[in-house]
């Protein structure tokens, strides 16, 4: 037989106090991880953090080995615990992030993001933090893609809110001007519009609306805006006079548009019965416009709430000479009406003046055929 090999040397019996070393350094990876997520419990969280955050931190504690082993999972607890929790109230939406440090990561995870940054910089000027808060809205407005044009215009509206507020009148027109060569610039004059005159500044609200209408004399918005404000301060002359001025400046072509939108703005904010004028002329015109006519019933029935003008307006419109397919419409309208509003002699009366239209333009129709 050959000699035995003594195996005494290299296979011996691990030790009691190996063993413990042992367990402890195969326990130790899942007690870090189970301590790296303190905070709000549950399978959401567990699974949320767990897997994104383990391939990191190995590569953490490879990269990292000079330092020593309670700076490292030091590191790596706080590391990770901004990240989950601001990721957590992130997706989950229940709460803003509460530190620059926490805004700055989302910042860096969604550059292109007009909403994160000027989250942003509202949390810095509720912390008082007013310069901070402009450097951050130089650095959204460099680093956001120039190819997300709406979410940099985005960025510029909140800067110049945010100035409007916290800076002088000086550095306000600045920013707007600045703004403007960099941006839509007519866009930029309607939201500076909107921002004066949120803040009641009568001054600045005039100038952006008379240069506006000047610059911008072929956009139909600009003249909307400015007959908007003047109705607002119940200045009906004023509207009126803007309204005849956008006529001249507009393309004919877009003319019935602007009377119909300033008719609405009448209707909603201005006078009800100059709307009515203004929308008796342009039917006056064009009365076979069965858009016209279905815009003006919407504003009767939605804004008068005078039923007596509704069904005159109704009746009107019914007995115009349009083809059947617009008349069908108008009488589908005026019996939805009057089931809701009326009672079963009107809508008797509607059914049969739908039926007379049948009936007389079938006669029309069968007429036609014979000759």
């Amino acid at each position: 037989m050959g000699r035995r090999k003594d195996t005494s040397s290299t296979h011996a019996m691990p030790s009691t106090e190996e063993k413990k070393k042992r367990k402890a350094a195969q326990e130790e990876p899942a007690e870090k991880i189970k301590k790296a997520n303190n905070g709000p419990s549950g399978w959401e969280e567990i699974e949320a953090v767990e897997a994104p955050h383990n391939d990191q931190v190995l590569r953490e504690v490879e990269t990292k080995a000079h330092m020593s082993k309670h700076a490292k999972k030091k590191q790596r607890d706080d590391k990770e615990r901004l990240i989950r929790e601001a990721e957590r109230r992130r997706l989950e939406g229940t709460a803003a992030p509460t530190t620059a440090a926490e805004y700055e990561q989302l910042a860096m995870s969604s550059p292109n993001s007009s909403f994160i940054w000027i989250k942003y910089m509202a949390f810095l000027i509720s912390l008082g933090e007013i310069d901070h808060a402009r450097a951050v809205a130089e650095r959204a407005i460099k680093t956001i893609n120039f190819r997300e044009e709406n979410e940099k215009f985005n960025v510029w509206v909140a800067w110049l809110n945010a100035e409007n507020a916290y800076g002088t009148e000086e550095s306000t027109l600045q920013l707007m001007h600045r703004a403007m060569t960099h941006t839509d610039a007519r866009k930029m004059y309607l939201a500076a519009v909107d921002i004066f005159d949120r803040t009641e500044k009568t001054t600045l609200v005039e100038q952006c609306l008379k240069a506006m209408c000047r610059k911008f004399s072929e956009a139909m918005d600009v003249w909307l805006r400015a007959i908007r404000y003047s109705l607002t301060q119940n200045d009906a002359e004023g509207a009126k006079k803007t309204f005849d001025r956008s006529l001249k400046s507009l393309p004919r072509a877009e003319h019935v548009a602007m009377a119909t939108q300033t008719a609405l703005l009448e209707f909603k904010v201005g006078d009800p019965e100059r709307g009515r004028s203004i929308f008796e002329g342009i039917l006056a015109n064009y009365p076979r416009r069965l858009d016209l006519w279905s815009v003006y019933l919407d504003q009767e029935i939605s804004k008068s709430g005078d039923q007596g003008r509704v069904r005159s307006l109704f009746e009107r419109a019914t007995h115009l000479a349009l083809p059947p397919k617009k008349m069908k419409f108008l009488f589908k309208r005026y019996l939805e009406y009057e089931k809701m509003h009326g009672d079963d002699t009107s809508v008797e009366h509607v059914k049969k003046a739908a039926m007379e239209f049948v009936e007389r333009a079938m006669a029309v129709s069968n007429g036609g055929g014979a000759e």
